[in-house]
């Protein structure tokens, strides 16, 4: 998978597990490679069970198992169902993303973005964004517009404040830091405003 794939499928990760099930699964399907791989197709049958579809679950795990035996997760759901109804652990699903995004050279480096305040530069020229919930990658891509002319970002959100968050907020850090061309060490976080949605994100660009 490309840079693009990996970030769409965490991204996905993430609105599945807030049970943002039509969010995850249009983002999956809007991406033609990913779609096709084992990870996404394990990942829908998962939303599928969350949404008490078994017999559409069950037909997507044996889709992953008749081209790829040797992936571990659909076999061991699709052994669950045979005793009982599979219970899906949203952290086990991130366990076997993990190692496939990161032996896959994502290139994700430093995990844990800082969590500190933005320091207040002196009248500085700002550009903002909002993001009525996690960024697509077009949205993400859209910030390539302000590549070069950024000296540092504040992002402000309830929903990156979130402990089950935190991975998804660290892949939208290096996405930001990537796209605008600043290292992820200028990406800083903020408490959420008293007007913004529990799921609403605002950027502010420090222009240079």
């Amino acid at each position: 998978m490309v840079n693009k794939a990996k970030t769409a499928l965490l991204c996905a990760y993430t609105l599945a597990r807030a049970k943002q099930f039509s969010e995850a699964e249009a983002l999956i399907l809007s991406h033609d490679e990913l779609s096709k791989t084992p990870e996404a197709i394990d990942l829908l049958a998962r939303i599928r069970m969350e949404e008490g579809d078994i017999a559409e679950a069950r037909r997507l795990w044996q889709g992953v198992q008749s081209i790829y035996p040797e992936h571990q997760p659909s076999r061991l759901a699709l052994k669950a169902m045979g005793r009982r109804q599979v219970k899906i652990k949203w952290t086990q699903v991130l366990a076997y993303l993990l190692p496939v995004v990161l032996i896959a050279g994502f290139g994700i480096g430093v995990l844990f973005a800082k969590s500190v305040a933005a320091p207040a530069p002196a009248e500085p020229q700002m550009a903002r964004v909002h993001w009525d919930r996690i960024p697509t990658q077009a949205k993400l891509d859209a910030l390539k517009m302000y590549q070069g002319k950024v000296r540092r970002v504040l992002v402000t959100s309830e929903f990156f404040a979130r402990p089950e968050t935190q991975f998804a907020r660290n892949v939208v850090t290096q996405a930001m830091a990537q796209n605008l061309a600043i290292p992820e060490s200028a990406v800083y976080y903020g408490a959420a405003t008293e007007e913004q949605g529990p799921d609403e994100i605002n950027l502010e660009l420090e222009l240079l």
